[in-house]
């Protein structure tokens, strides 16, 4: 399958990075009360819309022209595992700014 318009780019990517978040869910939710600490904070909900928006947007802007639409969802798939990876890999320095239990706990699945 092809994806020609950028909507349907941008349809393939949040499709991938959707499913990449429902996989990081579904992680948090296999550690003993690590999704229900995280379910109850907005933060973590308006974290998880941004990676799916990324994932839409990474494709878009990546790819000129036409595509195959699993290399749109793949692209959308990398793009938050990707980031999540970059924030768990923090220095030191930067880890010791945020509360314990922030964003950086979040990712780290």
């Amino acid at each position: 399958m092809e994806a020609t318009e950028l909507w349907q780019l941008a349809s393939w990517g949040g499709l991938g990075g959707l499913a990449a978040e429902v996989l990081h869910w579904y992680m948090l939710s296999r550690q003993p009360g690590k999704a229900a600490r995280f379910k109850a904070g907005p933060i973590y909900w308006v974290s998880t819309f941004f990676m799916v928006l990324l994932g839409a947007l990474i494709p878009v802007l990546y790819i000129e022209g036409a595509a195959s639409a699993l290399l749109c969802f793949h692209l959308g798939a990398a793009t938050p595992v990707i980031l999540q990876k970059l924030v768990v890999a923090l220095p030191a320095v930067a880890q010791a700014q945020g509360p314990p239990d922030g964003l950086r706990a979040f990712y780290s699945w």
